[in-house]
């Protein structure tokens, strides 16, 4: 009982605030547009004051202050008590009025009688500050009794109006698939609001003075809402907000796709095999007005079958089968498929550079991925490089490096990200540089990328570091992995 008399120390009664304070905001970034997030808001900060003010008056920021307005000397701390007591006896009940006739959805609903009671509301309020000026609102409950209990049934009779409009906006839904998030509502501004409503006006009109400080108490219910919201958070959702959990390997640096981007993936592909049935079917029937739309439709799921084709590609654990790789050899493999490109390709092979051991089929389409993103960067001509050092032991060093245009300096922390691409084009999607280092990182290496835009050496050089003699597991059969990558 003493401790609900003396009340919350004051570094209690500034966290309290604070988190009244971080639960409303929370509250409103769930869905800033949305007008019950909003006056929910709006009123959560206007309770926040009793709080607020209690730690302003109690911790003595402004006890030795006077000051003097309007010919009247006040004392800053009595001021400040009186005007907080104000607002929020005075305004918190008709904000959350507001917040229960959005939630109650009056406005859509009945939008004459909305726009005539979202100002009616407020005229009570502007009839206790002209007849109880803010100045005096502190000792009100001592020096007019009445008129502290005209303000308390006016809160309590809003607090029922509140509840009224809500419960039947719960009794009309009852059958809305949004009925449980509109009762989860519901109890996070109720629950809170009765609590203070009950022990702040019964209380101090019933002159029970061993529970004045009992309204402190509504911390316990502020702090088991906010673990509730981060719980539904993470859960159902609430207030137009859902956070996706997602578990990832932090010691690792491969990247990974979503689970939402791979359902996202396997939708397309169902939808896109229904989409191309049906365009087949439209043009048996023979409807010749309809063919340069048909031609249309069929190139859009063309792309969209190729984009599923190359995520599902890039998406999955690479599975690595090793044995010995002649360097020089894959690098000849890879340039003679080149034949038809008008540019210059070389190939510069240290002496000392024997095998590498590792896959060699993952290990030709990384290389033959760096080979094309180099001739999209230089076009019909230019100067493409193969080079293989062995600056120790145990480590060999292969490079791709080209004459293109080059990769600007903002680009470079982002392209082996998936679906990130500096080409606009619908033949580039952003997956063949996070599936080069995939690879290589499976090899236990690493891939390096050096860039210059400037006219008198722009280029890209990309480096495979590997490790020689790799003896890593060896991975299940291989699955089609061959994509035509582009940056």
């Amino acid at each position: 009982m003493a401790m609900i008399e003396q009340g919350l120390p004051v570094t209690f009664l500034l966290l309290f605030t604070v988190l009244i304070w971080v639960l409303h905001l929370m509250i409103l970034l769930s869905s800033p547009g949305n007008k019950v997030n909003q006056w929910c808001c709006i009123t959560g900060f206007l309770l926040s004051l009793g709080v607020w003010k209690e730690y302003i008056y109690y911790s003595g920021i402004f006890s030795d202050i006077c000051m003097c307005f309007l010919g009247v000397r006040y004392h800053l701390d009595e001021l400040t008590n009186s005007v907080l007591t104000a607002v929020l006896y005075y305004l918190a009940m008709p904000c959350g009025v507001i917040c229960s006739l959005y939630f109650n959805c009056m406005d859509t609903r009945r939008p004459r009688l909305f726009r005539v009671m979202r100002i009616a509301v407020f005229l009570p309020a502007l009839v206790f500050a002209i007849i109880y000026p803010w100045s005096q609102t502190k000792r009100i409950i001592n020096t007019h009794s009445e008129a502290f209990i005209m303000m308390g049934i006016y809160n309590l009779l809003y607090g029922v109006f509140m509840t009224i409009l809500i419960m039947a906006t719960l009794f009309r839904e009852r059958k809305c698939h949004q009925l449980s998030q509109r009762r989860f509502i519901a109890v996070f501004v109720l629950l809170p609001l009765w609590y203070w409503l009950i022990t702040i006006f019964p209380v101090h009109m019933l002159r029970l003075e061993k529970l004045y400080k009992l309204w402190q108490g509504n911390v316990l219910i502020i702090f088991g809402l906010l673990f509730y919201y981060l719980y539904l958070l993470f859960h159902k959702g609430i207030w137009g907000l859902r956070l996706n959990r997602q578990y990832f390997d932090w010691s690792e640096d491969k990247p990974r796709l979503p689970e939402d981007i791979s359902y996202v993936i396997h939708m397309l592909k169902n939808e896109t095999a229904k989409l191309r049935l049906s365009t087949q079917f439209i043009r048996e029937l023979g409807i010749s007005e309809a063919e340069d739309e048909l031609d249309i439709m069929d190139r859009s799921i063309t792309h969209i079958e190729e984009f599923v084709r190359r995520s599902n590609m890039c998406s999955g654990d690479i599975h690595i089968e090793l044995e010995p790789i002649d360097i020089k050899a894959l690098f000849e493999e890879i340039a003679g498929e080149l034949a038809e490109w008008k540019g210059t390709v070389r190939i510069d092979m240290d002496p000392n550079v024997s095998g590498l051991y590792g896959d060699p089929y993952h290990m030709k389409e990384v290389l033959s991925n760096l080979a094309a993103n180099a001739i999209d960067s230089m076009g019909e001509d230019g100067i493409l490089t193969f080079a293989a050092q062995r600056p120790k032991k145990d480590i060999v060093l292969l490079r791709v490096s080209d004459t293109g245009h080059g990769i600007p300096e903002k680009d470079l922390g982002h392209i082996f990200d998936y679906y990130y691409t500096g080409y606009a084009d619908y033949s580039h999607f952003g997956l063949g540089l996070a599936y080069c280092r995939d690879v290589v990182k499976r090899h236990n290496g690493y891939i390096n990328v050096k860039s210059s835009t400037e006219a008198d050496r722009h280029g890209t050089e990309f480096t495979l570091c590997l490790p020689r003699g790799f003896r890593g597991g060896v991975g299940q059969d291989r699955d089609d992995k061959s994509i035509d990558c582009r940056r």
